[in-house]
């Protein structure tokens, strides 16, 4: 369980939100972000917080007070991040396959984006002269704890591949645009930093091309954190250093600082999260129990769609006998959290706790079986309890169905 929040506190809130209900902690999302401050040592370092991962304003409002910007990847999210008072030059745009219009709301905005693609560089040129922007690209290396995770692949949809960087720097300078920084993203829950180090001498080596110009060199995030209760996370701070004496060499040889940033999303929010849900039954089935849960990937996709391990807690039995139970949701579907799972006895009833809920738990959740999407609440760094998004009700669900008349 999370120190920071006894157990007994969360089935107080259960009580009081309802359930399911997403429970965030205030006090671990300033440890991660204070990891990354000390890990880093360059001169002019920013974390620009990957807010798809959780985009609660309330969410936004504590990661921007502890000195973040917030990376976006679409019309909306710099909506949200603007609403969370985050000021444009502290947002970031790096989105993938999107129409020309969402690039305009950036940049009406005053939103600095990355571009991924040769057509979208010709549209602000002619559209938005002169402006800065920054290109990201994909560094062909695969990296990241799931096939889908692994986002900077050779064969990835996102990034400027590889083989056209020359092509790139020749289209550049034909344009009025100001390339001011050079992107990449490997991917998501990648333990071992030296993919990391491999793509980041790509990145470097590839804004030499427009070295005259370069403000910013932004290595995206993905570091690992542990889901399992034996699980490794990336050292954070071993990795953090070698970057850093690398990167102020790079800044001794270009004659000036330059700004490095990353962009961690998980890594700052998911220990955070906790997912409480209700069991609605159990079944024995030969060794192992079935327990049903109020919910099911509606609320939380990431077991389903990644098949990712996430500890579950039984919080109104916690010292009861240990046995193994399959966890399954209410949907019409397959919605299984874990199968063969050793728990203390479930009983219908209880009280489950799916722990590291804080990263695409809320923010991929959706309507399915027209059911509603749950509070959210947010234990602030003094330990008191604040309703940061109140849950959805049926109302809420079928208020943009307007049907016809007959």
């Amino acid at each position: 369980m999370n120190p920071n929040i006894p157990g007994e506190q969360l089935l107080t809130l259960a009580k009081e939100y309802g359930l399911p209900l997403f429970v965030y902690d205030a006090q671990t999302i300033t440890r991660q972000i204070s990891k990354l401050q000390q890990a880093f040592t360059v001169p002019d370092f920013q974390i620009r917080y990957a807010c798809k991962a959780l985009t609660t304003v309330g969410i936004l409002q504590h990661i921007y007070a502890k000195g973040c910007g917030i990376d976006t990847v679409s019309a909306g999210e710099i909506q949200v991040a603007l609403k969370a008072g985050v000021p444009p030059e502290m947002i970031s745009f790096t989105p993938s396959g999107v129409l020309l219009q969402e690039y305009a709301y950036a940049l009406d905005q005053g939103v600095h984006v990355h571009v991924d693609q040769l057509h979208v560089l010709e549209w602000i040129d002619r559209h938005y002269p002169n402006t800065a922007i920054t290109l990201r690209f994909n560094p062909g290396i695969v990296a990241g704890g799931h096939l889908k995770l692994q986002v900077g692949a050779e064969d990835s949809k996102f990034g400027i591949h590889i083989s056209q960087v020359e092509k790139v720097k020749a289209l550049t300078n034909t344009l009025s645009l100001t390339v001011a920084g050079v992107h990449m993203h490997l991917g998501s829950d990648i333990g071992s930093s030296g993919s990391f180090d491999e793509a980041y001498e790509y990145v470097l080596n590839a804004s030499r091309h427009w070295i005259d110009t370069i403000e910013r060199i932004d290595l995206g995030g993905g570091f690992k954190i542990p889901y399992h209760p034996n699980d490794q996370r990336i050292d954070i701070m071993s990795f953090g250093q070698r970057v850093s004496d690398r990167f102020k060499a790079f800044c001794q040889e270009v004659g000036r600082d330059i700004t490095l940033i990353v962009e961690p999303g998980k890594y700052l929010v998911s220990e955070a999260g906790h997912l409480l849900m209700e069991v609605s039954g159990t079944r024995d089935i030969g060794q192992t129990g079935l327990a049903y849960v109020s919910t099911g990937f509606n609320h939380f996709v990431r077991p389903m769609n990644y098949d990712a391990y996430h500890h579950i807690v039984n919080l109104s039995n916690p010292q009861g006998e240990v046995a193994r139970f399959d966890v399954v949701g209410y949907l019409c579907e397959t919605d299984t959290f874990a199968l063969e799972r050793d728990i203390n006895t479930i009983r219908r009833g209880d009280i489950l706790c799916l722990m590291n809920a804080g990263a695409y738990g809320f923010s991929m959740a959706s309507n399915y079986n027209t059911r509603p999407r749950p509070a959210e609440v947010l234990i602030d760094e003094e330990g008191n309890a604040r309703l940061i998004r109140r849950a959805e009700t049926l109302g809420d669900v079928l208020r943009t169905d307007i049907g016809f008349s007959i």
